[in-house]
């Protein structure tokens, strides 16, 4: 058995992720992980996640502002035609109408340099027993590309970091290897696939939106287990543009009691397995956990399919 974690893009709606966090470290899942990858914010946060210290990372969410972020006002965003790539999956219509904005952008990136240079220990991100990934979209093909973390030097990193994050039209794109890439979140918003490929066979998808689910049947052989929000996190301005430190706070508590009501009962029954059949009762956990994901996944699609002009992307 080998579990990954996989943290789904969103900016401010990130702050979600830390609550799932918070409930897996008292829940004791935290130190089983052997792998995570994230999208934009979430790969800021699987690279904190990683770190393995829990108070850091929720203090860099409690003094987060959007003016560090993202300083530029609303008016200015719209102008940039922001919206037209937060949440666009449609790549042919983005490749047609705006190539070159995909590579565009002049909004200082000061504030997140900040974060990442007092925040993370490269070291501990290259001597990391688990691998670390992270999703980018190359430009102007809108190719994907995941990167292993582990594999790359400190300025690398942060080049990475800064790319899988990069709005088009709003930040510069980053030059790695002589390749151009921008935000992840256009190509791969929930990145299994690279953990699928390193073998793992348990993985834990945090989503940061009721809208989107995983197609399970292009991972066969692995249980899939989606926490997903019991609520709507917010849409553009007031979620993905959301660093307020009342959202951030609502965000992380919803993100811990959504873990716990999904997973606390049946590490119980785990429990009183594990006394009956040792051998089997960590795998019957798994799959417990998976089967109840599936059954809150299913009553979601279903609630989704009876709202008119509601689309569930796969």
């Amino acid at each position: 058995m080998k579990i990954g974690l996989v943290l789904a893009g969103g900016g401010g709606k990130g702050a979600y992720q830390i609550g799932v966090w918070k409930a897996f470290k008292e829940l004791g899942i935290d130190k089983y992980i052997q792998g995570v990858s994230g999208t934009s914010i979430g790969a800021l946060n699987a690279v904190l996640f990683a770190q393995g210290n829990y108070d850091i990372a929720e203090s860099i969410w409690m003094d987060i502002t959007r003016e560090k972020v993202l300083p530029i006002d609303n008016k200015e965003l719209f102008a940039k035609g922001v919206k037209l790539f937060i949440g666009n999956k449609n790549i042919n219509f983005i490749k047609k109408y705006s190539p070159k904005l995909l590579e565009q952008g002049n909004v200082s990136r000061q504030g997140l340099l900040d974060i990442i240079d007092i925040n993370v220990d490269f070291n501990k991100v290259k001597s990391s027993a688990m691998p670390i990934y992270a999703t980018c979209t190359e430009v102007p093909e809108i190719r994907t590309k995941y990167f292993r973390l582990n594999d790359y030097d400190e300025d690398t990193i942060k080049s990475i970091l800064f790319a899988t994050s990069a709005l088009p039209s709003v930040y510069e794109c980053e030059e790695i290897e002589s390749r151009k890439y921008v935000d992840g979140g256009m190509v791969d918003n929930v990145p299994i696939q690279p953990l699928y490929g390193e073998g793992c066979n348990i993985i834990f998808v945090v989503h940061l939106t009721r809208e989107h689910y995983v197609d399970k049947s292009n991972f066969p052989n692995a249980r899939i287990v989606e926490i997903i929000p019991s609520s709507e996190q917010g849409g553009v301005f007031n979620g993905v543009l959301d660093f307020t430190p009342e959202g951030v706070r609502k965000r992380i508590i919803t993100g811990y009691e959504d873990t716990m009501n999904l997973i606390e009962p049946l590490l119980e029954l785990g429990k009183l397995q594990l006394k009956k059949a040792p051998a089997e009762a960590v795998t019957n956990i798994g799959k417990n956990i998976a089967e109840k994901s599936k059954q809150i996944t299913d009553n979601i699609v279903k609630l989704y399919k009876k709202v008119p002009n509601k689309k569930i992307d796969s």
